[in-house]
């Protein structure tokens, strides 16, 4: 017997949906990563900020501070910017996976309408064979 094609539909759709949940994990995860690495380096400006602006520091410190501060304040700005790819890569699983959830209950809706409509002939088929016992002579 040959198998139902929409039954082959489902099992893609669903597929699918699982793919972007996993994709969407990866994404989770990456974002997870680089909101650190911009928290990290915040924590280590702020640390070196007030070693720097102590009482007792010299002028030395200061100086160095100002030029790590060049420094860390580029690499702050890149893992923004990482940062920023990371949520939008995110946004975009998030899509993704609505819209594979919304195929996925398509694909159940049209199963779940073609079940009714079975079930509805059956009836009236059922309803047909009792109405022809009914309207036949008793013998």
């Amino acid at each position: 017997m040959m198998r139902d094609p929409i039954d082959t539909l489902l099992r893609l759709r669903r597929l699918a949906a699982e793919g972007a949940v996993r994709d969407l994990a990866v994404c989770l995860a990456a974002e997870a990563a680089a909101e650190e690495a911009v928290s990290r380096i915040d924590a280590s400006i702020a640390a070196e900020e007030a070693e720097a602006t102590r009482l007792d520091a010299d002028d030395v410190a200061v100086e160095m501070f100002g030029r790590w501060l060049r420094r860390a304040r580029q690499e702050r700005a890149g893992a923004a910017a990482a940062r920023d790819r990371a949520e939008a890569e995110t946004t975009r699983a998030r899509a993704v996976l609505g819209a594979a959830r919304a195929a996925v209950a398509g694909v159940e809706a049209e199963l779940t309408r073609r079940a009714e409509d079975a079930r509805t002939a059956d009836l009236r088929r059922e309803q047909a064979a009792i109405d022809e016992h009914a309207g036949r002579p008793r013998e």
